[in-house]
């Protein structure tokens, strides 16, 4: 541990914020091999506060034989699925009427399906997380992730925003952190984070997966050379084998996939066998069939997860939308954690300007994702100055929001970008069951 590391976790702990507690009681279990008693403790115990303390599941485990004090876990597949619409409805009752004695503040999903929903979560929950974050580069990827140089290639607004002020510059600064704005770059931008890798010498590059595709495209393009980190770690977007071999050749290290996200965060983290160990003293997590079964190892379902330290809100088999092939319960790199074969859906695509300017599907999410009127929506690029919108409308549309809408697209893309609207009835999904709300064909000729 360095000084700087040191004085970070020391301002974690001064602002409760801290996780050191979290941690010692997270490899504690791991190490003595407690996680499948570990789990059932934590989900007795979040199933009892949630019966006691929120009127939406005091309603609905009272009809599965709740009763005060008892639990049967044998009954947990039962329990309804909880969805985003849900949530939005019945907010209130989701609130644990305790949640204002616990240091409690509000999370936004990302969007990345164009469905962004309000949480609440405490910094006891935001503790755990730091310790799965920890443990997993730590114990699995062999790096103290605190202290070790780093740069991260990022795309949310809301973080970019956020990594101006003050605060989180002392941050990075304790940290040894760089921090790149990977939502919209130019070329030049693209040229000068190379430059930046290469003169930091980080010993890991952590990113959005398009991000670190892009940078490792130009490099390439350029015969650039890339600085070697000990690692790179791709979060927030589908990592492709394709993505992933570039990735790889250009930094000439391993690409570790990372599955997380805002509602329920540290989810599962890639090791050397390239499978997905889940952070099961984080989250449970189930994937399901259609019809409700468990799938089996190399089957693909829905992801289903509930967030086991989350008492301000607890979100108990919450539907994140995304699919996943479930992988065996043993690898071979010894970790105890089972685990997930491969993330299949979420992905996001850059938008190209003539310039070669890029800007992030993110951007065009956005724009939508807020709307009453827009029940589902799928945004393409069919050329640099060309927009189709597809949205299946509820309600009236508002005229106020399309022009909105246009100009902050043509305020990125140009005067002359024309937007096409196509008010259809439903949009199409894939095989996977979910569909892209950003594509830029633009953006697939150029990676093809």
């Amino acid at each position: 541990m360095t000084i700087k590391s040191f004085l970070y976790e020391l301002a974690l702990d001064i602002m409760g914020k801290g996780y050191r507690n979290q941690y010692r009681e997270l490899r504690d279990v791991v190490s003595s091999g407690q996680i499948s008693e570990f789990i059932k403790s934590k989900l007795t115990k979040l199933l009892l506060h949630a019966y006691n303390n929120t009127k939406y599941y005091r309603e609905v485990l009272s009809e599965l034989g709740t009763v005060e004090g008892k639990v049967n876990l044998e009954n947990f597949n039962k329990i309804p699925i909880l969805k985003k619409d849900i949530i939005r409805k019945r907010f209130s009752e989701l609130l644990s009427r305790d949640y204002k004695t616990r240091k409690w503040y509000y999370q936004i999903s990302g969007g990345s399906t164009g469905e962004p929903v309000k949480l609440v979560q405490d910094h006891y929950y935001s503790g755990w997380v730091k310790a799965t974050l920890r443990y997993y580069y730590r114990s699995m990827l062999g790096i103290d992730e605190i202290a070790s140089k780093k740069v991260i290639l990022w795309g949310s607004m809301r973080d970019i925003i956020k990594a101006s002020d003050l605060k989180s510059r002392i941050e990075f600064w304790l940290t040894n952190t760089k921090f790149l704005n990977s939502f919209r770059m130019t070329p030049e931008d693209i040229l000068r984070y190379i430059r930046v890798i290469n003169s930091f010498k980080p010993v890991l590059v952590r990113g959005y997966a398009g991000a670190l595709y892009e940078v490792c495209r130009v490099a390439e393009k350029k015969g650039i050379r890339l600085h070697s980190p000990k690692a790179v770690v791709s979060e927030s977007e589908v990592l492709t084998e394709e993505m992933r071999e570039l990735v790889e050749t250009a930094f000439n290290t391993k690409v570790y996939n990372y599955y997380g996200s805002r509602e329920v965060s540290a989810i599962a983290g890639e090791c050397d066998e390239g499978n997905m160990h889940i952070f099961t003293f984080n989250n449970y997590l189930e994937v399901i069939k259609p019809d409700g079964r468990p799938a089996k190892e190399g089957e693909e379902g829905y992801v289903i997860l509930t967030p086991l330290h989350n008492y301000s809100m607890p979100l108990i088999r919450y539907e994140i939308k995304d699919v996943a092939v479930v992988g065996p319960d043993r690898c071979k790199c010894g970790n105890p954690l089972p685990t997930l074969k491969q993330i299949l859906g979420r992905s996001s695509y850059y938008f190209v300007k003539k310039d070669g300017t890029l800007v992030h599907g993110l951007y065009f999410i956005r724009q939508l994702r807020v709307r009453d009127w827009v029940k589902a929506f799928q945004v393409i690029q069919e050329d640099y100055e060309l927009i189709r919108i597809k949205v299946v409308v509820d309600g009236e549309i508002d005229k106020r929001d399309v022009n909105e809408i246009e100009e902050r697209i043509r305020s990125v893309m140009g005067r002359s970008c024309e937007i096409k609207w196509e008010f259809v009835d439903e949009i199409e999904l894939p095989v996977s069951g979910k569909y892209l709300h950003s594509r830029s064909l633009i953006y697939d000729q150029m990676a093809s």
